[in-house]
């Protein structure tokens, strides 16, 4: 599984770090890996991080962020962040990612509605119809789209249609759209009881002149017949589309932020590394809303399909989206040999797996099948050779979380008992707050901070627990110790397998001719690094 694997050895473990979703409280699980780092480092040396340590990192959502932090490349060819840096990185730029940049406009709402119902327009009118061809061309346009809806949500002129019209007259085109300004969307807010009200009136008002600026764009002329009836049929079929009960939940419950702030922190960490550039093998689900179905990367498939080899940060911006409170990510890959390209419209995965274990195990079990060289000789469900450090990032009382962790849990029952099964009980860490305080709740209360690190700190202080297989509870295990003290012997053991292995701190650098032999050679730009032994 790491990418210096390249013969099976007898005996030892496969090295696993799970983690969780959860927003800001991602600061639990860094808080709780500070600690493991600290204590890989004084026993193996002040080089020593993480990514060193463990053959797959899988996380989801915030702890797909902590994922990829922790095994991109830096400069050097080492792991990009170590722990400490993560939750310097919470508390330095968690403001800036849970923040709007603009606020969006009810007339960027009827706008997107408008495309929308022009790309599925299928009635007989020969105006509609060639803006409907038009829109057919979908992606060809969207360079020319996104300028005007990012104008809409900035505009400051007036809003008046019978400017708007004037506007497209005087040659204005699409761009005199950002003149209809309207009310702001509620984005996460309690929505005004008068909103479907303004909405009406505002389609009422407006509708004509936006098809009268959409058809100047394209030099179709405003005083003929047939585009006085496209209007008025146009008018009314959106009409209809917009008080439909569906698309009024739709505005008034779009995203909470515009991702914008997450966007620019992810890009200025991840550039443009790959995800099989990866120092240690990583593992990130998302969830593609188009296809309605799971999309799992790692740094295995990576290596293998170009398509599945994206830019780290479009993995991380996507696997972060949580739905209700950053839009889905969309981005595009390209194969050319052979020829094939892959459309992705992903959000944050804890729609299906909030806790990633048993994604992380699956993976594993993928690869013995696909028939790739693991670090240590491993069969297909065999638990024994497993060594899971799994992390959670706090459990509420509020309903929310009563629907977001009940799939963890079941997660974190499932495993307990494989585990137990093969009576390997102590291969298996869960480590998990199971009465947050309600307070420090909130996914994206950057104000909470220095509590939820706290909380992590008390954690460490805390007896180990695990899911009893007989009640399903999880509760304290005796004899066990503290977290502290689990993590400390956990680090031990990892620092043994390491050196079982025959690598030492800091990573050995490998060759050119050692990297080709592991890793799919990159044309004219191929450079060493540093990989896990």
């Amino acid at each position: 599984m790491a990418p210096a694997a390249t013969n099976k050895q007898q005996g030892g473990e496969l090295r696993i770090l799970c983690i969780d979703g959860g927003g800001i409280r991602g600061l639990i699980p860094a808080k709780i890996l500070e600690y493991l780092e600290s204590e890989l480092q004084r026993i193996d040396g002040p080089t020593a991080m993480l990514a060193d340590y463990f053959d797959c990192i899988v996380g989801t959502s915030t702890g797909a962020l902590i994922t990829t932090m922790l095994a991109a490349p830096n400069k050097d060819s080492r792991p990009l962040c170590t722990a400490k840096e993560i939750i310097d990185l919470y508390l330095e730029e968690g403001a800036t990612i849970f923040r709007n940049e603009h606020k969006a406009t009810w007339a960027q709402v009827v706008l997107e509605a408008v495309l929308l119902y022009i790309k599925y327009y299928d009635g007989s009118n020969e105006t509609l119809r060639s803006l409907h061809d038009m829109f057919a061309l979908g992606s060809a346009l969207e360079p020319l789209l996104r300028p005007i809806l990012d104008a809409l949500i900035v505009a400051k002129s007036p809003s008046s249609a019978p400017a708007a019209a004037a506007a497209a007259n005087n040659g204005g085109g699409l761009r005199q759209l950002a003149v209809l300004e309207a009310p702001p969307v509620s984005n996460g807010v309690e929505p005004d009881e008068e909103a479907p009200a303004a909405m009406e009136d505002y389609i009422q008002e407006h509708a004509g002149a936006i098809l009268q600026a959409l058809c100047h764009s394209q030099g179709l002329a405003l005083d003929s017949l047939p585009f006085q009836e496209g209007i008025k049929e146009f008018a009314e079929g959106l009409r209809e589309t917009l008080l439909n009960p569906d698309f009024v939940r739709y505005a008034l419950l779009r995203p909470k932020y515009d991702g914008e702030g997450l966007r620019k922190v992810v890009r200025g960490k991840l550039g443009n590394h790959r995800l099989q550039e990866t120092v240690t093998n990583v593992v990130v689900p998302t969830f593609d809303i188009k296809r309605n179905q799971p999309v799992v990367f790692s740094t295995s498939k990576a290596r293998q399909d170009r398509v599945m080899d994206p830019c780290l940060s479009d993995i991380c911006i996507a696997a972060t989206a949580a739905p209700t409170f950053f839009p889905a990510h969309k981005f595009n890959t390209i194969s050319f040999r052979p020829l094939k390209h892959e459309e992705f419209n992903l959000v944050d995965a804890g729609v299906f797996a909030n806790n990633p274990t048993t994604v992380a195990m699956n993976e594993v079990w993928r690869m013995i099948d696909r028939g790739e060289e693991l670090p240590v000789e491993v069969s297909a469900m065999d638990c024994s050779k497993l060594c899971i450090l799994s992390i959670g990032t706090g459990v509420t009382q509020p309903l929310i979380d009563t629907l977001m962790y009940s799939t963890g849990s079941l997660v974190d029952y499932n495993v307990a008992l494989l585990f137990k099964s093969q009576r390997c009980e102590d291969n298996y860490l869960r480590i998990q707050e199971d009465h947050l305080d309600p307070a420090l709740g909130a996914m994206d209360d950057t104000s909470s901070m220095e509590k939820l690190i706290e909380v992590g700190e008390n954690l460490l202080e805390r007896q180990v627990y695990r899911t009893d297989c007989e009640t399903r509870k999880y509760q304290p295990v005796k004899g066990a110790g503290t977290n502290k003290e689990a993590l400390t012997k956990l680090a031990h053991q990892l620092v043994a397998e390491r050196r079982r292995r025959g690598a030492t701190a800091p990573p050995i650098l490998l060759s050119v001719t050692d990297i080709t032999s592991v890793v799919e050679p990159r044309p004219k730009r191929l450079k060493s690094t540093y990989v896990v032994q």
